[in-house]
C-alpha cells in the first residue's frame, strides 16, 4: 500500500511501478468487460450495455476513457462530487460516444448532532442542478431512486428516494416531473453537436501516480475557470484517447508534470499542422517519472527546478500575472526556468504556435492567475463564445452553449448565493435570452435557428 503514497519511497518503496499497475488494472477489466459483453450477446440480448461507476473512474479508478471502446455508452454517477459536477460529466464523456449521468440523487448528509444539513428544498435544487449539467456534452440523467428503499441498512443510503416510505413525495419529485416534461420538447433536437473550439487533455502519467491529486485538482480548475469565468465549455480528453483529439482552436495542457512521450509527439504533430497549445509549467517527465528534455527538442534553452517558494509571477506581453503556491505544492510540484530569464514563451511549430509558461497555473492558489492566462490567450487567438453577454455574471454562475443541428442548447447553473441577472445576445440567431437564474438553481433554453426564439425552456 506504501506504494501508493508519496511517502513511500522514504521506507524503500518504489511508486515508479505505479502507472504500471493502474495500465494493468485497466486491461483487466477490459477483457472482463469484453467477456460479459459476449455473455450478453449470446443470449440474443440487444439491450445497451454499460459499466456502472461514481466519481472514482474518472479519478483513480477503472476507467471509461479505457472501457468506453467495449461499451454501448459511457455513464457517471453523480453523487460526492458537487464542486466538480461539470468535470464529472465532461470525463465521463468519450469522443464519438455518448454519455449518461446513469445514477444520481441525494445522499444523506448530517450535522454534529446528526440532523439533517438540508432542507428537502435544499436537495431538490443540488439535484435539479446535477439533471441539468448531465445535458452538457451528454445525454440527460437518470434519478436513483424513485422509490426509497426502506430496507436498506446503509443509513447513508436508507433515505435515498423521490418518494418516501410513506408514498409522500419529496420535492425533488417534482423537479424530476418537470424535466420529463421539459425533454418532450427538446430531444428531437439533440442532433449534430458542434463540438467545443477549446480541449483540455489530461495527462494520465502524472494521473496515474501518487501525485493524483495535483493533476486532478489542474484538470478541475481548467475546467472551472474555462466554462464558469470564461463562458467557453472545453471538452476533455483522457491521453489514452489523444489520436481522436480532433481540431480544436486550441488544446490546453493542464500543469502536467509527466507525459507519454507517444502523446507529445500526437501533440506537436497537432501544433504543426496549425493547432495552439498551452503548457503550463514543466512536461519533462515520462510515465515513470524519467527526466525528457522536451524543451532542448523545440529549440528551447529551459532548466526544471523544484518550485520550493511561495511566490512567482508569469510576465505576459504587457501584463504580469502574480501566483501563490501553498505548502502541498512547494513541495511536489517543479517549475521550468527558461535560459533567458522569462516566464512565458509564445513560439511558432509549423503552421501553428505553442504558449508555454513557467509555472502551474492551475494550480496556483485561487483561480484569478489561470482565469487572467487564459483569457489573454483567448483574446489573443480570438476564440469567444457564441454569445455576449449584456450585463455581467455572478462568480459561480455557468452559460453553457451548445450549437445543434436545428438550434442551439443553453445550459445555465447558479453556485452562487444570490440570484442572478442574465442577459445574453445569442450569436448564431441574434435571439436574445433574458431571465432571472435563482441562486443555487438551473435553467435550460433551446433557440431554434429557423424561429430566432427560444423554442424549448426549463426553469423560467
Amino acid at each position: 500500500e506504501l506504494e501508493f503514497s508519496s511517502r513511500g519511497m522514504y521506507v524503500g518503496h518504489n511508486s515508479l511501478r505505479l502507472y504500471d499497475y493502474f495500465l494493468f488494472a485497466q486491461e483487466t477489466f477490459l477483457d472482463w468487460v469484453r467477456a460479459m459483453r459476449e455473455k450478453i450477446r449470446g443470449t440474443g440480448s440487444q439491450q445497451l450495455i454499460t459499466v456502472g461507476q461514481d466519481e472514482g473512474g474518472v479519478r483513480d479508478r477503472l476507467s471509461p476513457a479505457f472501457y468506453g471502446q467495449a461499451v454501448d455508452f459511457t455513464t457517471n454517477h453523480s453523487w460526492w462530487g458537487n464542486d466538480s459536477l461539470l468535470w464529472d460529466s465532461l470525463t465521463a464523456k468519450q469522443p464519438g460516444e455518448t454519455m449518461l449521468i446513469q445514477e444520481t440523487g441525494l445522499q444523506r448528509e448530517i450535522n454534529l448532532d446528526e440532523t439533517a444539513r438540508f432542507t428537502p428544498e435544499e436537495e431538490a435544487s443540488l439535484f435539479e442542478r446535477k439533471v441539468a449539467l448531465s445535458f452538457v456534452q451528454g445525454a440527460g440523467a437518470i434519478e436513483w431512486l424513485w422509490n426509497t428503499n426502506s430496507y436498506m441498512t446503509d443509513a447513508n443510503e436508507a433515505p435515498i428516494g423521490a418518494l418516501r416510505a410513506d408514498g409522500t413525495e419529496k420535492p425533488e419529485a417534482t423537479v424530476m416531473r418537470e424535466f420529463a416534461s421539459f425533454a418532450k420538447s427538446l430531444h428531437s433536437h439533440l442532433q449534430n453537436p458542434r463540438q467545443s473550439s477549446v480541449a483540455v487533455v489530461t495527462s494520465q502519467a502524472a494521473q496515474f501516480s501518487v501525485l493524483a491529486d495535483l493533476q486532478l485538482e489542474a484538470q478541475q480548475n481548467a475546467v472551472r475557470v474555462l466554462a464558469y469565468r470564461l463562458q467557453l465549455t472545453p471538452y476533455v480528453l483522457a491521453e489514452n484517447q489523444i489520436t481522436k483529439l480532433g481540431t480544436p482552436q486550441l488544446v490546453i495542457l493542464p500543469s502536467p508534470q509527466s507525459l507519454n512521450e507517444s502523446t507529445w509527439q500526437v501533440l506537436l504533430a497537432y501544433v504543426k499542422g496549425g493547432g495552439n497549445l498551452l503548457i503550463t509549467g514543466p512536461v519533462s517527465r515520462d510515465e515513470h517519472w524519467q527526466f525528457r528534455d522536451r524543451p532542448h527538442g523545440l529549440g528551447l534553452s529551459a532548466q526544471v527546478e523544484p518550485q520550493s517558494y511561495r511566490g512567482a509571477e508569469i510576465r505576459l506581453p504587457g501584463k504580469a500575472v502574480p501566483l501563490s503556491f501553498d505548502q502541498q505544492k512547494q513541495s511536489a510540484l517543479e517549475a521550468l526556468r527558461f535560459g533567458d530569464g522569462t516566464t512565458w514563451k509564445e513560439m511558432p511549430l509549423g503552421k501553428g504556435k505553442i504558449f508555454w509558461s513557467s509555472y502551474s497555473v492551475e494550480l496556483a492558489q485561487g483561480l484569478d492567475a489561470a482565469a487572467s492566462l487564459y483569457s489573454y490567450l483567448l483574446s489573443t487567438l480570438k476564440i469567444k463564445p457564441t454569445f455576449e453577454l449584456q450585463s455581467t455574471l455572478p462568480t459561480g454562475v455557468l452559460i453553457s452553449a451548445t450549437e445543434l443541428q436545428d438550434s442551439v442548447l443553453y445550459i445555465l447553473e447558479s453556485e452562487n448565493a444570490a440570484d442572478a441577472a442574465i442577459d445574453l445576445r445569442d450569436a448564431i440567431t441574434g435571439a436574445h435570452l433574458t431571465l432571472k437564474l435563482p441562486a443555487q438553481h438551473a435553467a435550460i433554453a433551446l433557440i431554434g435557428k429557423q424561429e430566432k426564439a427560444v423554442i424549448a425552456r426549463y426553469g423560467f
